[in-house]
């Protein structure tokens, strides 16, 4: 399983197409409302960026990964820090092991878990998320349902083209391979499996017919 995920999720090949600018790992952090006393996790935390942002106010803080180089960066950011703790892990195998939070956060990692997988991984991981907490989704979320991707082809190359400009040729090849080997959702699909987990969507910030936030409170 491990292996399997560290595939589907390849750190060279992600980072190049998702490194985002700080500005968004901020927003993310104001759109959750961190506040003294929160408790954090971040799924697919890379080496640490959003759990350095959110732990500028936030009491504690969990980041899992399954790349190790990536986790190994976050434990060079964090050396030293009490409240931070790093867990290597796929995350559909992830176990909170009793831990509650207040926030959650996942940023272009949940795609790599098929349309059945996320089901499982919000049903699992809801439950460690107390009444109102907030969880924020940040990654492929298409306006149709993926069992319309070829119909909406077309379009949705020129909106990649719009979105990306000059850098589109570039980026071109590994947004094809993730639209057409991982697991971007559509809209539908990804309020049903935060529903899985007890989550309500209460916003959604639309960045392109294929990429956005979703902002999901805990019943």
């Amino acid at each position: 399983m491990e292996k399997d995920q560290e595939n589907r999720r390849s750190p060279g090949r992600h980072n190049d197409l998702g490194a985002s600018p700080l500005e968004e790992l901020l927003k993310g952090v104001d759109l959750l409302r961190v506040a003294p006393g929160d408790r954090v996790i971040d799924l697919g935390c890379g080496n640490g960026e959003f759990l350095a942002a959110a732990l500028r106010t936030a009491e504690s803080a969990v980041g899992v990964d399954v790349s190790k180089n990536r986790l190994d960066q976050a434990a060079l950011r964090f050396k030293g820090d009490s409240r931070v703790e790093l867990i290597r892990s796929p995350l559909l195998d992830f176990e909170p092991g009793g831990k509650t939070f207040t926030k959650g956060f996942s940023h272009k990692a949940l795609h790599t878990l098929t349309d059945p997988e996320k089901h499982r991984f919000f049903a699992k991981i809801g439950k460690s998320f107390i009444p109102k907490a907030l969880f924020l989704v940040i990654d492929g979320i298409f306006d149709f349902e993926r069992s319309d991707l070829d119909s909406n082809w077309p379009g949705l190359m020129k909106d990649c083209a719009a979105y990306y400009g000059a850098a589109w040729e570039r980026r071109k090849d590994g947004i094809i391979f993730s639209f057409r080997k991982e697991y971007p959702a559509g809209i539908k699909t990804w309020t049903s499996a935060l529903a899985a987990g007890g989550f309500r969507v209460v916003k959604r910030e639309r960045r392109s017919s294929f990429y956005g936030f979703l902002l999901a409170e805990k019943e």
